[in-house]
């Protein structure tokens, strides 16, 4: 009996093999899947009286053919593309050309080098009337950035606004040249005007005023031992930057050191940085709530967490900055600094 019971089961298994199956699916190989172009950032902002800004147009991930970088990588093209924009949903303005003057495309060849000192056209085509415009995405690039020359007297007016001024940017449409590339036309970059009359800008801390140096030591002392272990003496130089989206905190020391940059060197006087996300910012107002967020190394290499919470009132041109610092299950004393531009 045993005989025909396998036989009966072979028979089964080869029946099962020989029947088709409408529903597998095959799996994908990369060649299956189009390369796609996108916008690198979601937004950015620069204070109104800058006079220019940029974004940029990237790759996406690939799987590694390689299997190597697990996480995926980036495949360069192998012809150029022509790649098409807009810049649209503009706000604060009346027209594009009121603001926009210029416009000039490039890529990074190496960290001192752009495509422009090589004198490499990528035939950037922008309208100032329709907002309309095209770049070549050149073959073996990971990456170009648009840069727009703007009037930077057209918003720099002196009166604090609480009116938004900004506009957005979208890819629409790629000429792939026979090629598998498409566009990622549904995500956006909005470009913000900053306004420095405002909480945003640089400001600085009186370091005559011995008391506010001990202020910031206490407060930011607790996520940064070099600002903990500071003497007056040491410093030059304290000063804080409200960027888009983020927070600096700087002490510009007495001590230089000697920096090589493109085969250039200079002295230039150490710094001790901390930078922050702000989670909250009420910046439509000239006083209000913010909260900063972020991560520092700890020795072992971990990072951990650190937070920031309290108000900001901007007064007559000054800044009172009242901030307290949670890290590491250590909380700081709420402690007011007050800074001028």
């Amino acid at each position: 009996m045993k005989p025909l019971k396998y036989l009966l089961l072979a028979l089964v298994l080869l029946s099962a093999c020989e029947k088709k199956n409408e529903d597998l699916v095959k799996p994908l190989v990369e060649g299956d899947f189009p390369q796609i172009l996108m916008l690198s950032d979601e937004g950015d902002g620069e204070l109104e009286d800058e006079d220019k800004f940029s974004f940029k147009i990237m790759l996406a991930d690939r799987p590694d053919p390689t299997g190597k970088e697990l996480g995926g990588k980036v495949i360069p093209l192998e012809a150029d593309v022509t790649v098409n924009f807009e810049v649209s949903s503009f706000k604060g303005f009346s027209k594009l050309s009121d603001y926009l003057l210029d416009a000039t495309a490039f890529y990074e060849i190496d960290d001192c080098t752009t495509s422009e000192d090589e004198d490499i056209d990528l035939k950037l085509v922008f309208d100032k009337n329709t907002g309309k415009g095209s770049v070549t995405f050149p073959k073996g690039v990971e990456e170009i950035e648009i840069e727009f020359v703007t009037d930077e007297d057209l918003f720099d007016d002196k009166i604090f606004n609480t009116q938004s001024r900004k506009l957005e940017i979208n890819l629409t449409s790629v000429d792939p040249r026979g090629q598998k590339v498409v566009v990622n036309d549904q995500n956006t970059f909005e470009y913000l005007v900053l306004d420095d009359d405002g909480v945003y800008g640089e400001y600085e801390l009186d370091i005559d005023d011995q008391e506010q140096i001990q202020n910031y030591i206490k407060l930011f002392g607790v996520i940064n031992e070099d600002v903990k272990g500071l003497k007056a003496d040491d410093i030059e130089e304290i000063k804080i930057e409200f960027q888009y989206g983020e927070f600096k905190a700087i002490v510009v020391l007495k001590e230089t050191e000697e920096v090589e940059e493109c085969g250039e060197t200079e002295t230039v006087n150490k710094e001790i940085e901390i930078e922050g996300d702000f989670e909250d910012l009420e910046d439509d107002k000239l006083s209000g709530d913010l909260e900063i967020a972020g991560d520092v190394e700890s020795d072992n290499g971990q990072e951990k967490e650190f937070s920031y919470k309290g108000s900001f009132k901007l007064v007559h041109g000054k800044l009172e900055l009242t901030l307290q610092g949670e890290f590491d299950d250590e909380e700081t004393d709420e402690i007011t600094l007050i800074f001028h531009k």
